[in-house]
């Protein structure tokens, strides 16, 4: 879903990002607390919304620890990313002992569905126009010439039969089982904690150590995991570089998904 705020500001609420409506700039990423923050501020919208309420919405439902600077820090750094997007008026406002509020003289539209159609208009009519076009010149020369209408029948079942082998082709490799190339190390507090195979194994005394020190706590359906990306090289010659990743579990849709490890110290957005 994406939102238009002022006409001006695009919130996608999928990638979690903002940018300008005209697309003029690069989009402007934030975290996963902050793009959930901002998802129920205009859920509420011209509404307080209490800190508690806030606290267990973008926080504590998702195993994650929160705090009054957690949530001060959250909210100055999306008021100082929709300021530089071109919104001088203040979005999200204080509610002196109760929380924070979207101001209802924002105008917050949801646009993505508008898109959708607009997308669609464009394409029927543009298919149609080209339908039409092309009609003419393809019956005349079906007409002057039986063998050439043959032949572009036998062409056209060939695309077809070579359209129909891709697709065969990328369906058995999408359905394929995937061996997890990943092994289990053990828990830190209450997370589980894996090391894809790539890493060092001998690193998982170290991996386990260091999960510990950051005192991260997990759900149900979350894990810890340790990757190493070759597309990313260390700038000091000859040392990897691994990531360490929150891992979650989305079984209705049957996804797992990863992003930076996240804790109370670390800086938020």
């Amino acid at each position: 879903m994406k939102y238009r705020f002022n006409d001006r500001i695009i919130f996608d609420a999928d990638s979690g990002a903002l940018s300008l409506c005209d697309f003029s700039e690069e989009p402007l990423p934030i975290s996963n607390p902050s793009k959930r923050l901002l998802q129920l501020l205009i859920a509420h919208h011209g509404d307080a919304v209490s800190r508690e309420v806030i606290f267990k919405k973008v926080w504590d439902d998702y195993g994650m620890v929160s705090s009054n600077n957690n949530l001060n820090q959250c909210v100055s750094k999306l008021r100082r990313v929709i300021k530089a997007l071109g919104i001088d008026d203040e979005v999200i406002v204080t509610v002196p002992k109760v929380g924070f509020m979207l101001r209802h003289e924002i105008q917050v539209e949801a646009c993505e569905m508008e898109d959708e159609a607009f997308i669609d208009d464009n394409d029927l009519s543009l298919a149609k126009s080209t339908l039409h076009a092309e009609a003419k010149p393809h019956l005349a020369t079906a007409r002057s010439s039986p063998a050439r209408s043959a032949r572009q029948i036998h062409y056209g079942w060939g695309i077809l039969a070579f359209v129909f082998v891709v697709i065969t082709g990328i369906a058995i490799y999408g359905f394929s089982p995937v061996s997890r190339e990943e092994t289990y190390l053990g828990k830190a507090g209450e997370c589980k904690v894996f090391m894809s195979t790539s890493a060092d194994a001998g690193l998982g005394d170290d991996v386990l150590a260091y999960a510990e020190l950051q005192k991260v706590q997990c759900s149900a359906d979350e894990y810890l995991l340790l990757v190493r990306s070759n597309q990313v090289k260390s700038y000091i010659s000859g040392i990897s570089r691994l990531f360490f990743l929150r891992c979650k579990v989305l079984r209705e849709h049957k996804v797992e998904i990863c992003s930076g490890l996240e804790s109370e110290n670390s800086p938020l957005m």
